[in-house]
């Protein structure tokens, strides 16, 4: 304030600042009663030393948005640590000259300008490569918005006019200091016409310019993008869950619940059932868009942005809000009783949806804006009950979903858009009677048979001239053997659990398999959000568990190894005391191999490449003992996709996908099955029955046959046997 320090500009700089702080304290009471809305989530509390680890690897580092080493990636790390640098300074001056604590002085003072010089033209750089992205590449993740072109100018402008002031008070007060700021003293070069008091002048009304702008950043900041710079770093604070990645929230026991007699809903239908971690999601994204890129429906035209779904209920409950619609939560939502109308026949009516104008009508209305859905979005009703899934977006959108998890692995904020999908699709299912006609018949069979194939005596035919022991209550064996549906019904997959049967009976292992009286795990039903009959299959399956003595389950299916040993703890463990070790195939035969039990034949070279499959690979971190059971193999030679590991490409099987065909956009199991021929290698190696059906018919549409052989890992194996 050396051109400023008079009582009447004192007095009116910390006049505007508390009319500024009032405006923004306002707006952040506002955004907490928004999610004190919501009701409890339990699983978000706790573990506080993980979630500060996670706020400091991941907030202050930065360390999901660098792994993107984009672009984008790069310019938000100049913007992120260009601000955090002026804000420290700006922090010191507030320290020296407010409250008379003399820090920003001596060599302090130059080290500290210097950096700001630097990191104040970088987050520029960064602003402006942002404003390219935007306004004149027009890229497909992000979208053109007015608060975004805001965020942008007011970053701009605040860079600028800090430069602009040092230059003329360098200019002014020739400050031997100077080239400690060297942008200042470009901009100082660059006005050397200017009289010192022509420069004062324009210092004064820059000066107040540059603090209005600063106090409608303080009073916009938590109406504004610029608030996820709270609300992301408290998201990944809270992002952690005390249960698995793999396992989709617990809303509690169903048949419990029903024998209380009181009324109660299931799912996310308004957004009256929305947790307050839901609801903090909803304002942590930042639109990056970075859920939508790798979202296998989105990129294959289906009406599936992850991005949208999260915008498009924010601006909805948004709305609800400031119309005065979103009570405070006292609990559980009453009014609607369990109703489980799966059998109705009920289908969605989309055919007639009719398409709204985008944003907000006359009456303060939110209406849906994704671009993806053409003449499928619904007009929202101007009520807290209006439905998620019906009147705010395509019930589609949900449905599209493969529940892969590429969205989440890809989002920097810790946003869950799965929970968010499933719980939607959880209520469409239990308490409207609405799904995919073509799911409905899976989930038919499943619970009169529960497989989704045919009579559970054809579930043994496959055993027909092996050595398997079928287990009897009472029997022990080291090794419990789930073969799961897929593997005992379907004709080309058996072969996967003939080929693991002869590795198992080759290592000398203790083994043996449940045989018609193992069922579906119930993975199906819970992805397609029939909670009720997982929960009934679950609790079958483990009774059965219990009746056995085994110590390790082994899963040819990531489906079923994910359902079993991340959600079946959700009823309880499986056996009386030490809870059995759950593991993949892939981990089986990495050890066997390791402990050179499966003495394998050389071969010539011959080039492979692995598809990792979702539920094996984001979903349960295993990514490395497949390609060591590969690696295993002298003359097999790993080609990798361009898209592999976290990033591998679903094959479209997930999220129900599997029992269902949407018939919407392309298919995603020919892009994936594109992606693999253009490796170059001559086999796929997969290591889930789904993935090996997908790609074989992915490898067909796109007339890859004569290049391309899919492979399950276990037929490797068993093949190179000597």
């Amino acid at each position: 304030m050396w051109n400023l320090n008079t009582l009447p500009n004192v007095v009116a700089l910390y006049g505007l600042l508390v009319v500024a702080l009032a405006i923004g304290v306002n707006g952040i009471v506002q955004r907490t009663i928004f999610w004190r809305s919501g009701r409890p989530s339990p699983e978000n509390l706790g573990l506080w030393w993980w979630r500060l680890d996670d706020l400091i690897q991941h907030g202050f580092l930065q360390r999901k948005v660098s792994r993107g080493k984009s672009g984008s990636a790069i310019a938000h790390l100049l913007v992120y640590f260009g601000f955090l640098v002026l804000t420290f300074t700006t922090t010191m001056v507030f320290i020296h000259h407010d409250l008379g604590i003399k820090i920003y002085q001596g060599k302090f003072y130059l080290w500290v300008t210097m950096f700001s010089d630097v990191f104040g033209i970088l987050l520029l750089a960064g602003v402006i490569y942002f404003g390219y992205r935007r306004f004149m590449q027009k890229a497909d993740p992000v979208h053109v918005s007015p608060n975004d072109s805001f965020i942008l100018v007011m970053l701009a402008v605040l860079v600028v006019q800090g430069f602009a002031l040092e230059g003329l008070r360098i200019h002014a007060t020739n400050d031997p200091w100077q080239l400690y700021s060297p942008i200042g003293w470009l901009f100082a070069q660059s006005v050397w016409f200017l009289s010192v008091e022509r420069a004062k002048e324009i210092h004064f009304v820059m000066w107040w310019f540059h603090t209005l702008t600063v106090y409608a950043f303080v009073a916009l900041f938590p109406y504004t993008k610029f608030f996820h710079m709270v609300s992301s770093p408290l998201n990944l604070f809270f992002a952690r869950t005390n249960r698995p990645k793999g396992a989709l929230p617990f809303i509690g026991d169903i048949e419990k619940l029903m024998e209380t007699g009181e009324e109660f809903a299931l799912g996310l239908g308004t957004i009256k059932d929305y947790t307050w971690k839901n609801l903090l999601d909803l304002d942590a994204c930042t639109q990056c868009g970075r859920c939508q890129e790798v979202c296998p429906a989105y990129l294959t035209g289906k009406p599936l942005s992850p991005k949208w779904v999260i915008l498009d209920t924010r601006n909805h409950a948004h709305a609800l809000q400031a119309r005065g619609e979103l009570p405070p939560q006292t609990g559980m939502n009453p009014g609607v009783g369990l109703d489980r109308a799966l059998m109705s026949n009920v289908t969605l009516p989309f055919n007639s949806l009719t398409r709204t104008e985008n944003g907000f009508d006359a009456a303060g209305t939110y209406r849906a804006q994704n671009p993806l859905v053409q003449n499928s979005v619904l007009s929202l009703g101007s009520s807290a009950d209006a439905k998620i899934a019906g009147d705010v977006m395509d019930p589609m959108a949900f449905w599209s979903c493969n529940t892969c998890l590429a969205c989440v692995e890809a989002c920097p904020v810790g946003i869950n858009h799965v929970d968010q999908i499933v719980g939607n699709r959880r209520h469409l299912t239990m308490m409207e009677g609405q799904l995919p006609h073509e799911a409905q018949a899976t989930l038919r069979s499943l619970e009169s048979r529960a497989n989704p194939y045919g009579p559970q005596e054809d579930r043994v035919k496959w055993l027909d001239g092996l050595d398997v022991k079928q287990l009897q209550p009472g029997d022990a064996v080291d090794y419990l053997y789930w073969v799961g549906c897929v593997s005992a019904f379907d004709p080309r997959k058996q072969k996967i659990a003939k080929s693991l049967v002869t590795i198992m009976n080759r290592a000398g292992l203790s083994f043996g398999v449940l045989g018609s009286m193992e069922g579906c795990t119930g993975d199906p039903a819970r992805r397609l959000g029939e909670e009720n009959l997982f929960q009934t299959l679950a609790k079958q399956n483990i009774e059965l568990l219990k009746s056995v003595s085994f110590k390790t389950l082994v899963a040819n299916c990531p489906h079923c190894f994910n359902t079993i040993k991340n959600e079946y703890p959700q009823f309880g463990n499986l056996g009386e005391g030490r809870q059995p070790e759950i593991i993949h195939h892939s981990v089986l035969l990495r050890r066997l191999l390791e402990a050179d039990k499966l003495p394998l034949k050389e071969e010539a070279l011959k080039e492979v490449t692995f598809h990792d499959p979702c539920y094996l690979g984001r979903v349960n971190d295993e990514y490395e003992a497949p390609r060591k059971t590969l690696k295993a193999v002298k003359g097999l030679k790993i080609l990798e996709m361009e898209r592999s590991r976290e990033k591998g490409l679903c094959c479209g099987a997930g999220g129900g996908h599997f029992w269902m065909d949407l018939k919407i956009g392309e298919r995603v199991n020919s892009v994936r099955a594109a992606e693999a021929a253009e490796t170059g290698a001559s086999t796929v190696a997969t290591a889930c029955p789904f993935c090996m059906q997908m790609m074989e018919d992915g490898v067909k549409l796109t007339h890859n046959e004569a290049k391309l052989d899919v492979r399950d890992i276990a037929e490797v194996i068993a093949e190179r046997l000597q």
